[in-house]
């Protein structure tokens, strides 16, 4: 039987050009998968910067109010939120109360954090940070709680507060 070469090239047209749609889907699939990928890659990274920025500010607030007598880095970098409780003419008394109450730092134990950051921050979610210190002052043991918030591109405390049982007596 002799072969029909039109049969053979009508019927071979098809899978070629599934073949191409088949490649363009493939490619398009790379594309999209590596768009996702830079999105997660963008929000980890981001979410580090934050966290690393954070922990010098937490750190570097503590030893300011209770090692160096600096008030003024805490309300350096507040938020209007920290104002709620406490006016802003009433924190430096405040610190230095705690101060006389605890004593001298002696040292800073342990830090530990929570970061809260939208995956795609469109303009409607912040940036949130919790920050909990263990701590040792003359007096003992303590933990302070710091909270931030991302605002303009600067880490803003929204809330301070230190609880041990020298405070409670």
């Amino acid at each position: 039987m002799p072969a029909n070469p039109a049969i053979g090239t009508t019927a071979m047209t098809p899978l070629f050009y599934s073949y191409k749609n088949s490649l363009a889907l493939r490619l398009v699939a790379l594309v999209a998968l590596a768009a996702i990928l830079a999105v997660f890659l963008n929000a980890i990274f981001s979410r580090w910067s934050v966290s690393k920025e954070a922990d010098a500010r937490t750190l570097n607030l503590i030893q300011d109010v209770f090692a160096a007598d600096k008030t003024s880095s805490l309300l350096l970098f507040a938020h209007p939120d920290l104002f709620i409780t406490t006016s802003e003419l009433e924190w430096p008394r405040t610190i230095y109360s705690l101060r006389l109450r605890l004593g001298k730092l002696a040292s800073i134990d342990a830090l530990s954090s929570t970061i809260t950051r939208p995956l795609l921050d469109l303009g409607g979610g912040n940036t949130r940070a919790s920050y909990e210190a263990r701590v040792t002052f003359e007096t003992g043991p303590a933990q302070i709680s710091v909270d931030y918030v991302l605002s303009d591109n600067e880490l803003l405390v929204t809330e301070f507060s230190v609880l041990s049982g020298a405070l409670s007596r």
